[in-house]
């Protein structure tokens, strides 16, 4: 059982305010920067600071209808302060990610816009750093009085008086607590609205399976705007209570032993990444850091990207096997934004069951056999369903699919989001008699559930099924490719009458003759591990290829892009 009482209370709120009184000098959050020392703050100051944004807000904007409250600040205490601070006043707060170098601006400036028009926030939470950066992309939709420069806050003390008078704390459990976003290219695609039961009824089943205790410090680099960052790594430790160190992601990218210094500093035991993180991090980290690294306080590291790749599993455990990470050590979790985020979890202290199942079979007939030996196509298991949710795997006519057989995945229970906020035609549009469909699709198996891509990604070529995934991993192998920058989808062919495979590969190699070689690679390991021809192969310089927020390759994008630029 979880020994976090304010977990026990009604409403968010409620539980932020228990905490607050139960542990005020309690270890909450410790910022961390590349170029500075550690900021350490205690529940009291961050809570204080959160106070201190919830009587601004309220003074503002009045206590008439429930207010949205849009968070776009880099990585700092204040960001975490001015979200928190948005659930105190009663309002409505969402993070949204600020402009970066890596992001498309494009796309990014398309997707604000959007955000805008859909979610109709009343006011943003800015500073001038990201401020200047919004109005260098010609974004400035706000009026003056609807934007609040966080960098005046710096003077403020923390609210040191009872935070009992927030205007938020007797909210209503049936209310929307808080906007995220499903992932996209930016991460402001449609906002995902989630009531206090649904969080709560999260954080709790899903800390039972965690084993979540006292003694437990979560680290993480992700960034709040997306499901993995937001929930895991902050709304989890902030409501239960258990400390938290961030990094910024920009500074994880360009430093990746920034993150093993501090497990190995705070005594870490948990952490959350993408399925990318760990072939990045396995080939980032070099012999001389050996010193540096000691992750024996690790309890778990859980990939939530789908599908989990048992070859990143099979590499990270290699590489830092000798510094204390097992395979039980590296645990997979199902997750969404629409669910809060976890759906399944593989149990702690027990490696992800691995099925080996016959590529022909797989591929023409969406069933999952288990072969005995090669040629086999690995799958990992993302484990059971936490409390409180249930899943079914359904064909293309909504009929349940037997164990194996490969169907879209649906999911119910009291973790699903209250709809897509202000976008009824989405929400009605998601939903078939109470499921949720994901649009992703998988198998159950043994009561685990193994997701083997998304329903509008597969490539049908020839009569035979092949996910992306799957593709985009093999060629990422390749040496003169760079690792994770690659794209596959079908491209209909209208002589032939099915689809052909294009392949869009990042490399920095510019001679002309190595790339035609590289490109024979791609070709042949493809024909030679798949059983399928290419059709077009593509060599794109660093950076070309869109991603999305969870790190993962925004195929829909890329394909746009191929379209507009490529497509001859």
């Amino acid at each position: 059982m979880l020994d976090f009482p304010q977990l026990d209370e009604p409403t968010v709120v409620r539980a932020l305010l228990e905490r607050a009184r139960l542990e005020p000098e309690g270890l909450a959050s410790v910022i961390v920067h590349a170029d500075r020392p550690d900021e350490v703050y205690r529940t009291a100051d961050l809570m204080g600071l959160a106070g201190r944004y919830a009587e601004h807000y309220h003074k503002q904007l009045g206590s008439g209808d429930r207010p949205v409250i849009c968070v776009c600040l880099y990585h700092g205490i204040h960001l975490q302060a001015a979200f928190l601070g948005g659930i105190l006043a009663g309002a409505i707060p969402t993070m949204v990610a600020p402009p970066s170098p890596r992001m498309e601006k494009e796309k990014y400036v398309d997707s604000f816009a959007r955000m805008l028009g859909h979610i109709r926030p009343d006011y943003i939470v800015t500073n001038e750093a990201v401020g200047e950066a919004l109005r260098s992309l010609r974004i400035d939709a706000f009026p003056a009085e609807r934007v609040l420069d966080a960098d005046s806050f710096r003077a403020l003390s923390p609210l040191r008086g009872s935070l009992e008078t927030a205007p938020g704390w007797g909210s209503d459990p049936s209310d929307v607590v808080l906007l995220q976003h499903s992932s996209g290219t930016t991460g402001l695609q449609k906002g995902v609205a989630l009531g206090d039961r649904a969080v709560l009824h999260q954080v709790r089943s899903y800390g039972e399976v965690l084993r979540l205790s006292k003694r437990d410090l979560i680290v993480s680099w992700l960034p709040l705007y997306h499901d993995m960052g937001l929930i895991a790594c902050f709304m989890l430790p902030m409501l239960a209570g258990v400390p938290v160190v961030t990094l910024s992601p920009f500074d994880w990218v360009s430093q990746p032993m920034l993150l093993w210094r501090k497990i190995k500093e705070y005594r870490a035991t948990l952490c959350w990444l993408p399925n990318f993180a760990y072939s990045f991090s396995s080939k980032a980290v070099r012999d001389h850091h050996r010193d540096e690294i000691d992750l024996r306080s690790i309890r778990a590291f859980v990939n939530c990207s789908e599908p989990v790749m048992a070859r990143s599993h099979a590499e990270f455990q290699e590489r830092f096997g000798p510094f204390g990470v097992d395979e039980e050590k590296l645990l997979t979790c199902y997750a969404m934004a629409e669910t809060v985020f976890a759906v399944t979890q593989s149990p702690i202290a027990r490696a992800p069951r691995i099925d080996r199942v016959c590529q022909e079979t797989l591929q023409r007939e969406q069933r999952a056999l288990p072969r005995e030996t090669p040629p086999w196509v690995e799958l990992v298991s993302n484990g059971p369903c936490i409390e409180g949710l249930e899943l079914s795997v359904v064909d293309e006519k909504g009929r349940a699919c037997p164990e194996r057989q490969i169907g879209e995945i649906l999911v119910r229970g009291d973790c699903v989001f209250s709809g897509y906020f202000r976008r009824a035609d989405l929400t009605s549009a998601a939903f078939v008699d109470g499921w949720y469909k994901t649009g992703d699709l998988g198998y159950l198996a043994d009561g685990e559930l193994f997701v083997t891509g998304r329903k509008k990604d597969l490539i049908i070529i020839q009569g035979r099924n092949f996910h992306p995934g799957d593709l985009e991993a093999a060629v990422s192998d390749l040496e003169g490719v760079i690792a994770g920058r690659v794209a596959a989808f079908g491209q209909a062919e209208d002589e032939t009458g099915t689809e052909i495979l294009v392949v869009l590969a990042e490399t920095r190699i510019d001679d002309p003759v190595a790339q035609g070689r590289l490109k024979l690679d791609i070709r042949n390991l493809i024909a030679q591990t798949f059983d399928c021809t290419v059709g077009k192969v593509f060599l794109v310089p660093e950076r070309w290829l869109v991603k999305s927020t969870a790190g993962k390759v925004a195929r829909s994008a890329n394909r746009e892009k191929y379209e507009a630029l490529l497509r001859r």
